[in-house]
């Protein structure tokens, strides 16, 4: 756990937190989202869902407000049982002036077997700013049988 005070007071804003397949992010800072998503479906012919890799771009984007300094930024991925299945944690620096973003871009890659609700939880020196929900639909395909 990070000994880091929660925020109070003067804090930083949550601009932007989101699944999407691909992005651009321009030279002069203008970012571009494509398939924003929060569902994934997964075939299979067996009763329970294999072990499936799922991959996705997480943007997370804050506005520095009033805010000056280092933090933690911590993502927690919690699968629906409550489970830890991930968890990330990056340094940032918000600076002035107050509109100057602090963006987080990565690609997440999670290896799965349980269908159902996970949560993306976005903290800020161990306060929770926001959810981002992906949900996994097991699709259970027809087993085709051939005849001889």
């Amino acid at each position: 756990m990070s000994s880091q005070p929660l925020l109070t007071g003067m804090r930083p804003h949550l601009n932007l937190a989101t699944i999407c397949e691909r992005y651009i992010l321009e030279a002069d800072g203008s970012l571009t989202l494509f398939r924003i998503i929060d569902r994934f479906n997964v075939g299979g012919t067996t009763p329970e869902m294999p072990v499936t890799p799922i991959s996705f771009n997480l943007i997370v984007n804050f506005r520095s407000g009033e805010f000056l300094g280092p933090l933690d930024l911590a993502i927690n991925i919690v699968s629906p049982l409550l489970s830890a299945v991930q968890e990330l944690r990056i340094p940032v620096n918000f600076e002035a002036p107050a509109e100057r973003a602090v963006l987080s871009i990565g690609q997440v890659n999670l290896t799965l077997n349980e269908p159902g609700l996970y949560w993306i939880i976005v903290k800020l020196a161990e306060e929770e700013y926001t959810r981002v929900p992906l949900r996994i639909v097991y699709q259970r395909q027809p087993t085709v049988q051939t005849g001889a």
